[in-house]
């Protein structure tokens, strides 16, 4: 009976539990299977069951970004890039120390600034920096924040002239430092190395590398990334992006 009992609490986390428990793993068998709605959902749940836990708000987050970037129109991303940025507000104020809550409000806070007026973009673009840099300075082998780094130094590196005659005030004060493209390439190749398996990443180093004339090292790098494995939906579209970039950069 003993034995019994000891095997019984020692069974394996994908048991599941009760409670608060059983929904935590609901949530995170869906969120591995990229099931993003249906992970959504249940997060949501336990996020109402339990206000603070971390994880729940932080993953969340990144649903919410993920499913708002899959709309054509601003107002239906926008919908979920503003959950986006409510729930990483609320993770941030679980705990400021842990890199994944930073990670999830840099994440909100660029994805609001994809359908923001140039203003509001650029106080996104210099507010999600600050927590980009404390996600690095707590795990500096977080790849999700190595990307994000990336991506920011390539659009503050690349501002349209309205953005640059905007962004004038911000920069003068320190709020938004300067970027290059090099910044991005770098940021995005320590991404790569860390998370080999990710598609996006080497997509958007391609991208970088095809705008700074590095025609062998993007064709290289799309290569690669047409050896990774399709996983998601976005995989397959990613994908299909590679290839037709590939194809253009052959041609060149």
């Amino acid at each position: 009976m003993f034995t019994i009992c000891i095997s019984f609490l020692s069974l394996p986390a994908f048991a599941g539990g009760v409670g608060s428990d059983q929904l935590l793993w609901e949530a995170n068998q869906l969120f591995r299977e990229f099931k993003d709605a249906e992970a959504l959902e249940k997060f949501e749940q336990l996020i109402k069951e339990e206000p603070n836990h971390q994880e729940a708000l932080c993953k969340a987050t990144v649903l919410s970004t993920r499913i708002g970037g899959r709309f054509t129109d601003d107002t239906r991303k926008g919908q979920y890039f503003e959950k986006a940025l409510s729930l990483s507000a609320r993770a941030v104020g679980v705990d400021s120390t842990k890199a994944e809550a930073n990670y999830a409000r840099a994440l909100a806070l660029g994805s609001m600034s994809q359908v923001s007026g140039i203003k509001d973009r650029l106080i996104y673009l210099a507010i999600s920096k600050r927590y980009i840099d404390r996600a690095l300075a707590i795990d500096d082998k977080h790849a999700g924040a190595w990307h994000l780094q990336g991506r920011w130094s390539y659009k503050v590196a690349n501002l349209t002239f309205a953005e640059k005659a905007a962004s004038k005030l911000l920069v003068s004060s320190g709020e938004l430092p300067i970027a290059s493209n090099q910044d991005a390439l770098s940021a995005i190749t320590k991404a790569i190395a860390l998370e080999p398996s990710n598609l996006l990443y080497y997509f958007d180093l391609a991208r970088v590398q095809k705008d700074v004339d590095l025609k062998s090292e993007c064709i290289e790098t799309l290569q690669k990334a047409l050896d990774q494995k399709l996983v998601t939906t976005e995989d397959l579209e990613i994908s299909r992006r590679c290839k037709l970039l590939l194809q253009q950069m052959l041609k060149v």
